[in-house]
């Protein structure tokens, strides 16, 4: 009853990542719970289980990152470079110990944004909820106080260290440039589905779409660690120029509009881990830029059409069009500044609008990434927004390759193109598609 198997070494071929929960065994964890059930610590043994099932979101995690978001190829470490070096713990400290964040911190970060000429929006009526969604109409964004706090927030913020330990150990460099990182769908995570019901984002988000049917596609996340550059402005989606291609809406009475030109369809809400400030360096938005999506490119040279930067305490949501130009900072501080994030598909969207080949993977529902018991332990609410990422009893149950058993949406992913139709595990995805 007082072993600590959390201590235990891990398994053989599982990488080891210093701190949080990226190197237990669960059969460890299994072991230690049957020990405290001997015990008569019925509830020893009822954490020591939540703790194995978030141990196993964790290894479907990252064998998803390997497989979708890790450099192709990558099978080695570069020279002179480990993981000590690549990641400092100290760099974490802010996401893992709650005494880290102050109040004079989040001061600051509001009186950046008041300095920046950002609003903070703080939804506690209706009207304040409606004015929110105005701005998000008008500009491409908006930022939402207080949305996560108090326990939730902190859960959320030790989870994305453990992300961070994984992405590094995969892709020490970074994948979207130095030291920058795309967590990729973090969906098959229970935890990262914490925040989906965020009372203040749902009320905001009601009013965006005039309606409380809309649902979450996926969870994902980025992040920056200490001497990341700038990043250039782009949007999350493809080029206008594919357009055409990629979406089957078409208007008959005005042929000439795209899907860029419709409202909203779907909103990416992310929730920094970490104050905003001058040093973490905060994501910067063009604003209005949402509307010109459709018909001009992101430019891609200086000088930057003028932009403002996201300046906010922890905590806070920010909401976003897809369309909207925006691009990060660079992380000046020494701590890494993540940003875990939700996307929501307005109540008209429907997956038949794209003709994608499937490759549009974070404007898709994530079907399938939680396990029945990770589904059914979700709250009421956050159940009815998320009912598109339960296990489908229908789904193949075999890779359409190697025919190794699966579990599809998260242990295996939809064929592209041609092969849409079909579901392989994760290692034939990766052979066959990237």
């Amino acid at each position: 009853r007082h072993c600590r198997p959390w201590a235990a070494p891990a398994r053989r071929g599982r990488p080891h990542a210093a701190g949080g929960l990226a190197g237990v065994a669960p059969e460890a964890l299994e072991l230690a719970a049957r020990l405290a059930e001997n015990s008569g610590e019925a509830g020893l043994a009822e954490r020591l289980r939540a703790r194995r099932q978030e141990v196993e979101d964790l290894d479907a995690y990252r064998a998803f990152f390997r497989a979708t978001e890790a450099p192709p190829g990558f099978d080695g470490w570069p020279e002179g470079v480990s993981f000590g070096t690549a990641l400092d713990e100290e760099w974490l400290r802010p996401l893992v110990e709650p005494a880290s964040s102050s109040d004079a911190g989040r001061e600051e970060a509001i009186r950046l944004a008041e300095r920046e000429g950002v609003q903070l929006f703080r939804i506690d009526s209706e009207a304040a909820a409606a004015a929110a969604a105005l701005h998000f109409h008008v500009h491409g964004f908006v930022l939402v106080l207080d949305a996560l706090q108090g326990a939730t927030l902190q859960q959320l913020a030790a989870l994305s260290a453990d992300l961070i330990r994984i992405a590094v150990q995969a892709a020490p460099l970074g994948n979207r440039g130095h030291h920058r990182y795309s967590m990729g769908r973090t969906t098959v995570i229970g935890t990262s589905l914490t925040a989906v019901d965020s009372p203040a984002v749902c009320a905001v988000l009601r009013e965006v779409w005039g309606s409380d049917r809309f649902s979450v596609q996926c969870t994902g996340g980025d992040f920056s660690l200490p001497s990341a550059e700038v990043q250039e402005l782009h949007v999350d989606m493809p080029s206008r120029h594919f357009a055409r291609e990629l979406y089957a809406f078409r208007d008959p009475v005005h042929p000439e509009r795209t899907f860029l030109d419709l409202p909203a369809p779907v909103v990416k809400v992310y929730f920094p881990m970490v104050d905003f400030n001058e040093e973490t360096g905060p994501p910067r938005f063009v604003p209005g830029s949402q509307w010109r999506t459709a018909h001009e490119d992101v430019p891609s040279h200086a000088p930057e059409p003028p932009s403002v930067r996201a300046f906010c305490p922890r905590g806070t949501a920010l909401l976003m069009d897809q369309r909207v130009w925006h691009g990060g900072t660079p992380n000046l501080s020494q701590i890494a500044r993540p940003m875990l994030s939700v996307h929501y598909a307005g109540p008209w969207y429907n997956e038949d609008m794209l003709n994608d080949g499937y490759g549009m993977h974070f404007y898709r529902h994530h079907r399938g990434a939680l396990t029945q018991s990770r589904f059914q332990g979700l709250s009421v609410s956050a159940r009815r927004l998320c009912h598109s990422l339960a296990p489908d009893p229908l789904a193949p149950e075999a890779c359409s390759a190697c025919g190794c058993a699966v579990a599809c949406g998260r242990t295996a992913l939809r064929g592209l193109r041609e092969e849409g139709e079909h579901w392989f595990c994760l290692e034939c995805w990766a052979e066959r598609f990237r």
